[in-house]
């Protein structure tokens, strides 16, 4: 039987005074997976003005957190975007709405978002569930033009698989120092980095932090329950040897090998950043992505840094002003960019009374025109629940709204005329 979704909200500071304080609202939220069968947790960041433009729908930023994070990771990554955002004049369309989802799990660091008989289908947990969610429950644009996928680290290896494996869910891609290829070397850095946690070649995933991320990518790209007590298959043996059938399931989660079924740029679109001293040795792996890139034609853009497996500030702002690019590009000719100028015309003479409201709201209006009147209750959501339509001649025009058969809370009213359109907040009590 389907589980019923459940969304807990939670507006961290007052509705009357927040929406002209901050860049972003933060919602923080739960519901059934059924990728996964049970219920995640997903923080999502609205633009500061959402409650205040009901009828303006967004696109979608889907950031994906590293290893030993969670759905609270990408606070620091939201707050800059929306930052930037707002400083940014060359860009009309309205700022995306920041999706973080939690991609925690036990044993290990984390899911590698994607699907493993260990961890759970995490793959499907993104594309699935945490997409319909949000487009079930926000105003979201449901169309691929309108997403972009993002990550750092662990998230920056699964935002580009995602995105390889799902071109055609996502118009743009920025993975961040997360591994885009499978190569010798990297493994040979793995088996270094954990020899020196270890002492050996007989690993223990509690040796230290890197052993143990070793043990979650294993974890996502070679698991198996049957093998005592981890779990997982690991591509270097107690002598030190590359397990070639190991590497054999490694590879079957190469993105690079996937970038020759990929569309063109102006169907996804690519920033790659990473440091280019990154002790994890990802740049390489960069660079195989590149010339795989670049061989078939599709292009990209890039920023590299001399530092190592890091948040660099310069790389993030440049990728997250190049993400605003691509979807004013989205917006553009649109027909879901909306102007947040005032229209001159009957707007001063709008009267919502009383308000806030019990059970009646009466719409009151003078109209210079005649034509049609059409006037909608719409919840915080974005959804028409009630709608009234009429001729009208000159003059003043009054109608009536009950609204005992809806909870309390926040709602809008949107007053439609030949000339304009009129969105006034209204309070349910």
């Amino acid at each position: 039987m389907k589980k019923i979704l459940l969304l807990s909200v939670s507006l961290l500071c007052s509705f009357a005074t927040m929406l002209n304080a901050q860049d972003y609202i933060t919602i923080n939220a739960q519901f059934y997976s059924e990728a996964l069968d049970t219920i995640k947790k997903v923080t999502i960041y609205l633009p500061g003005d959402y409650y205040q433009n009901p009828v303006q729908q967004y696109a979608t930023i889907t950031y994906l957190h590293g290893g030993y994070g969670n759905e609270g990771s990408g606070l620091p990554e939201a707050a800059t975007y929306f930052d930037l955002h707002a400083s940014n004049t060359t860009i009309v369309s309205p700022p995306a709405i920041f999706v973080c989802p939690d991609g925690s799990c036990e044993p290990y660091a984390g899911s590698v978002w994607m699907n493993s008989e260990l961890y759970g289908n995490y793959g499907d947990f993104v594309m699935q569930d945490v997409i319909h969610f949000v487009e079930e429950n926000f105003r979201v644009i449901p169309e691929k033009d309108f997403r972009v996928i993002t990550g750092l680290s662990m998230g920056g290896y699964g935002s580009a698989r995602l995105a390889v494996n799902y071109p055609d869910s996502f118009r743009a891609c920025f993975p961040y120092i997360g591994f885009l290829a499978i190569q010798d070397t990297l493994i040979n850095k793995w088996k270094q980095l954990c020899f020196n946690e270890n002492g050996s070649y007989h690993f223990n995933p509690n040796a230290g932090t890197n052993t143990e991320m070793f043990f979650t990518m294993c974890g996502g790209l070679s698991p198996n329950m049957d093998i005592e007590p981890y779990h997982v298959e690991i591509p270097i043996d107690t002598l030190g040897n590359i397990v070639d059938s190991v590497m054999v399931k490694w590879r079957q989660h190469d993105s690079s090998s996937k970038v020759k079924d990929l569309p063109g740029e102006d169907e996804l679109a690519w920033f790659l950043g990473c440091g280019t001293n990154d002790y994890m040795m990802t740049y390489p792996t960069y660079i195989q992505f590149m010339d795989s890139l670049d061989f078939y034609g599709i292009g990209y853009s890039s920023n590299y840094f001399p530092g190592d497996h890091v948040y660099h500030e310069q790389t993030w702002i440049l990728g997250l002003n190049w993400i605003d690019s691509i979807l004013n590009e989205s917006f553009d000719g649109s027909p879901y960019l909306l102007s947040k100028e005032p229209v001159a015309g009957v707007s001063g003479s709008i009267s919502v009374f009383p308000n806030p409201a019990y059970h009646n709201v009466e719409v009151s209006c003078f109209l210079p025109n005649q034509g049609k009147l059409k006037i909608d209750l719409i919840d915080i959501r974005g959804k028409t629940l009630l709608s009234k339509e009429e001729k009208h001649q000159f003059g003043m025009v009054n109608c009536q709204l009950n609204l005992t058969e809806y909870l309390s809370g926040i709602y809008f009213i949107k007053i439609q005329t030949n000339q304009e359109t009129i969105i006034r907040k209204l309070i349910k009590l």
